[in-house]
Parts: C-alpha cells; sequence; structure tokens
C-alpha cells in the first residue's frame, strides 16, 4: 500500500514494495494542495496550524516468496492511519517530517517489515537453516512532488541486516469516487542484506544447497494502486504489482523464482 503499505532496495531499483510494502504504498503523505507553498520550510518551525488526520482499519497481503518450495505468504495488516505538522503514520511506516521546499518534502523514516524473514520449517529448502528474523530500518527518505508525478526515495538501514534504498515514479488519476496511481521503481539491497536473507552458512551447508555470499543487487517493479472511497469517511484500497529479483538475490540455492507478484487489499476509516 503506498499511501501503504512500497522498493537489494532503493537507489535506482524501485522505480514497490511493493514495497511493496503496505508499508512503504498509502505512507505517502497526503497532497497539500494550493496551500502547500504556505507551508514551506522546516517542519518543527512553520507557523501553519497543526491540523490532525487519523484513521483505522485492517489490511491483507498475499505475495509468493522466493525461497524453494515456500508458495504463497498470507500477511494480515493492522491499518492505523495518523498525519499532522509533524509526523506521518501509515501502516508499518513512521515520518517525521523534516520540511518542505517547493515541492519537495524530506523526512526521516522508520519502516517495520513484518513480512521479512523465515524460519526453517516454512520450505523444505530452510530445514536446518537458521532463522532469519524481521528488521526495523530506518533512514532519510524524500518525495518531489509536480504536475508529471510523484518521484519518491529513500535510503535504510537495518542493523546487521545491511543497507536497502529506492527510487520510485507514480502518477494518479481520479474517475469519480475512484483513484488510479501506476508506479514503477527500482531498489538496491547491499550485500550484507542479500548475505542475511538469502545466503548459506558454512555450518547450514547440506546436499543440494551450497554455501553462498549475498552481493548486492538491483530489483525492479511495477504495479497499480487503486482506492474506492465507499463514504467520505470509508475507502477501500488495492495494490497489485509484480517485481523481478536480480541475480544476487536469484543466484542462491535457496530460491526458486525470479518474478514475484504481489497483492494487497485493505478497509480504512477516516475519522476526520
Amino acid at each position: 500500500m503506498k499511501r501503504t503499505f512500497r522498493r537489494e532496495h532503493q537507489l535506482l531499483l524501485a522505480v514497490a514494495s511493493v514495497c511493496l510494502n503496505f508499508g512503504a504504498v498509502w505512507a505517502d503523505e497526503p497532497d497539500m494542495g494550493p496551500s502547500e507553498s504556505d507551508n514551506s520550510g522546516l517542519a518543527i518551525l512553520s507557523n501553519a496550524t497543526n491540523v490532525t488526520h487519523w484513521g483505522l482499519g485492517v489490511g491483507a497481503g498475499l505475495e509468493q516468496m522466493p525461497y524453494k518450495g515456500y508458495g504463497t505468504k498470507f500477511s494480515p495488516v493492522p491499518l492505523i492511519s495518523f498525519d499532522d505538522k509533524w509526523v506521518h503514520v501509515f501502516g508499518d511506516t513512521v515520518d517525521l517530517k523534516i520540511g518542505r521546499w517547493n515541492g519537495v518534502s524530506v523526512t526521516l523514516r522508520g519502516e517495520y517489515a513484518f513480512d521479512s524473514g523465515y524460519k526453517q520449517s516454512d520450505a523444505p529448502i530452510l530445514n536446518g537453516m537458521q532463522k532469519r528474523n524481521s528488521a526495523f530500518w530506518y533512514g532519510p527518505a524524500i518525495a518531489w512532488r509536480s504536475s508529471f508525478g510523484t518521484i519518491s526515495g529513500s535510503f535504510l538501514a537495518g542493523g546487521n541486516k545491511g543497507q536497502k534504498a529506492e527510487i520510485d515514479f507514480s502518477r494518479s488519476f481520479d474517475y469519480g469516487n475512484f483513484s488510479f496511481e501506476p508506479h514503477v521503481g527500482a531498489e538496491w539491497l547491499s550485500n550484507k542484506f542479500v548475505d542475511y536473507y538469502y545466503g548459506v552458512r558454512p555450518s547450514e551447508v547440506r546436499a543440494g544447497r551450497p554455501a553462498y555470499t549475498g552481493k548486492s543487487t538491483y530489483d525492479v517493479s511495477a504495479g497499480v494502486r487503486m482506492d474506492y472511497h465507499i463514504t467520505h469517511h470509508q475507502m477501500v484500497l488495492l495494490n497489485l504489482g509484480v517485481s523481478h529479483l536480480g541475480s544476487g538475490i536469484t543466484n542462491s540455492p535457496l530460491v526458486g523464482k525470479k518474478t514475484i507478484p504481489e497483492a494487497m487489499f485493505g478497509y480504512l476509516y477516516q475519522f476526520n
């Protein structure tokens, strides 16, 4: 979800997260309209009136995992939406607003990747592998909104799990109560990221599963985000996308897919 839930991760590879990400989909800050120029500058110094918007909902994601024999993963996602002059929250993403200048907004982002990681019982190829945990990611994010669309990017670190970076382009179209937003993106994942989630350590080597040290790589993604306003306060959200994995991932003996389709659906009630 973008406004969700999406993107080895970012740099030139997320032109989704898909990030894909419900995440990172409806997690973008809402358009501020003509009054945006009144709010230019550092957020902490802004004299603009503080207006709070918030909502609650529930979402679910379906994603094919790249590991051999893993199948499709279903992930229920509680949706929390909150926005004021300093903070924007949606799903698993929290943005601390730094400032806005001429359509360019800068934030410090925190993001928890609920759907990353695995345990050895998830698939036969993972038997004997140590558990890989989900991670909290943090770092700067930027978005440039213009009449042509929105270009956004981020560079996030996840402790001993490496770094990821993404860039994404999207364009929104409104038709009655519907809104459609096609998007393309690219993401870069560091060698440490790839090694943690797709590497095979010497102690994990088995017949048919040789040792593998991850290398940094790029993924590309494309999709469309849609929302429908049932009423002024209620909306349903849908994100459909597909990602093509880079060779740093697909060369791993754990991985059996190069293309990963995703679908995310959610319902949100906005209280104001």
